[in-house]
């Protein structure tokens, strides 16, 4: 465990107290225990990409916090960006490379969770994206539930990319010909089985 102290906070922003930091930019430190920043009500930029991070709990308490760069670590539960909803100055959020961002409805959910975000990613939340997700009454009901306090995965919530794979496919019952007759093709399953299926 890579843990972000306020000793590496205080060395990094050469300032004494780190309620008192408002950019701070620990890209690439395997960090994977980021809860110090819940001391740093204070702060507007944070770049905490390609670490370690499982989940978005700590930020909530980052109040003023204005742009969050996150990509490559490892949130996984997209209802963790419930989080940051109390976060009204957000304005700039990536994600994108965290498992939760391969979720089918996952700019959506986060246009609809967090309505002040102009920018997610490397692409605008147009006013039309935000009005779609108010009119999608399926990203309330995945948002429903609290995000998981370990950042562990929710089955329920689990992006269908990450889902189990379907059992197999039973087999068909046996058929038998009528005297004189034979199987006819039509009724022969195809080799296919799950692979026509689209995959999200």
């Amino acid at each position: 465990m890579v843990m972000l102290t306020e000793q590496i906070i205080r060395g990094k922003t050469r300032l004494d107290k780190i309620d008192e930091v408002k950019n701070l930019n620990l890209w690439g430190q395997d960090l994977d225990d980021v809860s110090v920043v819940a001391k740093m009500p204070n702060v507007e930029v944070l770049s905490l990409s390609v670490n370690r991070i499982n989940t978005l709990r700590d930020f909530r308490h980052c109040t003023r916090l204005q742009e969050l760069y996150l990509r490559k670590n490892y949130i996984t539960d997209i209802t963790e960006i419930s989080y940051l909803a109390g976060l009204r100055d957000l304005r700039v959020l990536w994600l994108c490379d965290n498992p939760c961002a391969d979720h089918p409805l996952y700019r959506q959910l986060v246009a609809y969770a967090l309505p002040g975000v102009d920018k997610l990613d490397n692409l605008e939340v147009t006013p039309q994206d935000k009005e779609a997700a108010r009119r999608n009454p399926d990203l309330a009901k995945i948002l429903a539930a609290p995000p998981p306090e370990d950042g562990a995965l929710r089955p329920s919530s689990r992006p269908a990319s990450y889902s189990s794979p379907p059992p197999p496919m039973a087999s068909p019952p046996s058929y038998t010909p009528p005297a004189g007759g034979s199987r006819p093709g039509s009724q022969q399953q195809g080799a296919g089985g799950y692979d026509g299926m689209a995959r999200v």
